[in-house]
């Protein structure tokens, strides 16, 4: 499903309209105007994310990022130590703790987000493509279940805008390992020339979410390529040194 700008200006936040998501979780997706880097020629500044923090209503250090490393190790975010995440070598938060909203940061890496509306408890996952072969989704989903009891059929999961096959390609040694890892990998995947290949992580991603035992119609995607899409995102692979989007979710504390 196409995605649609909504709050602050000049399409700053993102949202998946088709998303069914309960009234006690919050997120959003930011573009390249509400980005790290948005107010200084890219260079990264962490009170970029302020904004996002003030519109969720909780204070700047409650909105949690990790030092990202395109692995697949997990940090549980809680009251005692959300204050000490950011120095954590981490691709996935996960948190069922009310007013702290966990996230990641991208600019053409996958973002997912999770929600198990039951516990309530959600996830954000930064999936590159060493990540994605390591199947983090799948870890993400099995995480959920042993910490919080979460029940797969019943999870939704909205996947952001990410670098898009038109524009994602890559050589045969990454392919073989996507071949090893993924039994359905030409459902993501078509031969290019001299050995090249473009590949969907999204598409890859959403499958490997539905392996896990979400519903179909529980997976959203944004449909939008990072690379295509300047003028919202940024892009690595299209401008080298950039700035980041944050996709993040949260519990609303009860009122």
């Amino acid at each position: 499903m196409s995605s649609e700008a909504k709050d602050l200006n000049t399409n700053q936040f993102l949202t998946i309209p088709a998303l069914a998501l309960p009234d006690t979780v919050r997120y959003t997706f930011t573009t390249r105007h509400g980005g790290l880097g948005a107010r200084s020629g890219g260079l990264r500044s962490p009170d970029d994310w302020n904004v996002v923090a003030e519109s969720f209503g909780i204070e700047p250090d409650r909105l949690v990022t990790a030092n990202q490393v395109h692995g697949d190790d997990a940090v549980l975010v809680d009251a005692g130590n959300y204050r000490h995440i950011r120095q954590m070598q981490a691709d996935m938060l996960l948190t069922n703790v009310p007013g702290i909203a966990v996230g990641v940061e991208t600019a053409d890496c996958v973002p997912i987000l999770l929600v198990d509306p039951a516990t309530p408890a959600v996830a954000a996952i930064h999936a590159g493509w060493r990540s994605t072969v390591k199947k983090i989704v799948h870890k993400a989903v099995r995480t959920m279940q042993h910490h919080f009891g979460s029940e797969p059929s019943r999870m939704i999961a909205a996947i952001g805008p990410a670098i898009g096959p038109e524009c994602y390609e890559v050589d045969e040694p990454v392919m073989g390992l996507v071949r090893d890892a993924f039994s359905f990998w030409q459902e993501a995947a078509a031969a290019r020339t001299n050995g090249r290949w473009s590949l969907d992580l999204a598409q890859l991603n959403r499958i490997e979410l539905m392996q896990a035992g979400l519903m179909e119609r529980n997976v959203q995607a944004a449909e939008m390529c990072t690379s295509c899409r300047r003028d919202l995102f940024y892009s690595f692979r299209a401008e080298g040194r950039t700035g980041r989007m944050l996709s993040v979710i949260m519990i609303k504390p009860s009122t």
